[in-house]
């Protein structure tokens, strides 16, 4: 029996979207592109998430290769970035009917040390029952250890949980664990409907799920 939901954060939860935070600071499309290219897809963005590396020093080297005419704006970008992950007001729905229904809600997600910071605002947070941040076990997922801390911290078995990301890597190592995997492509009505049929939300629950996707 499924009791334990655990959901991944950016594009999850709230919507990771870089260029609109970055469109917001500059308007030249050319210097956006290449700003979302060289910092969030950086070496540096992934140490961030694994908290072995600090804004301050990531700033140091991204300065040090990109134009001096974009470090202005790069840092601002970077200092204000957690204010532009809305909350996806659909799946903080979801997790409100899971809650009423008994269930227990978890966050496993790879982050950097804004976390609190960019969680403020969230009442999904709020209303949850614990997380996993990556920033804080020096681990990012689909590293397996990151699962099993999960496991171990909210004692909780990987059969009676389901994990939703949008990254298919991540559900694959989540269910060779042994947890239901579902690769949320974005759909927060197909997701509903799929708890719905599986009875998540207080119907008799369904055993032997198997909803990596397929979704379902």
């Amino acid at each position: 029996m499924i009791n334990n939901f655990v959901f991944d954060l950016g594009n999850v939860l709230v919507d990771y979207n870089p260029m609109r935070c970055i469109l917001g600071y500059t308007h030249n499309i050319s210097d956006a592109n290449y700003i979302a290219s060289e910092i969030f897809a950086s070496p540096e963005w992934v140490e961030l998430d694994k908290g072995t590396l600090d804004y301050e020093r990531a700033l140091e080297i991204w300065s040090s290769r990109i134009p001096e005419r974009l470090i202005a704006d790069v840092r601002t970008i970077i200092e204000n970035f957690h204010k532009h992950l809305p909350e996806k007001k659909e799946m903080t729905e979801i997790v409100r009917r899971l809650k009423k229904a008994g269930k227990k809600v978890y966050i496993l997600t790879n982050v950097s040390e804004r976390f609190p910071l960019m969680s403020e605002g969230l009442e999904v947070v709020r209303s949850i029952d614990g997380y996993v941040a990556s920033y804080q076990e020096k681990v990012v997922k689909p590293s397996p250890e990151i699962y099993t801390r999960l496991f171990a911290r909210f004692d909780i078995k990987p059969e009676e949980c389901i994990f939703i990301d949008d990254n298919s890597d991540n559900v694959l190592t989540a269910k060779k664990f042994g947890m239901a995997g579902y690769v949320f492509d974005g759909d927060a009505n197909k997701l509903e409907e799929t708890f719905e049929a599986l009875g998540f939300f207080g119907d008799a629950d369904k055993n032997n799920i198997e909803t990596e996707n397929e979704n379902a």
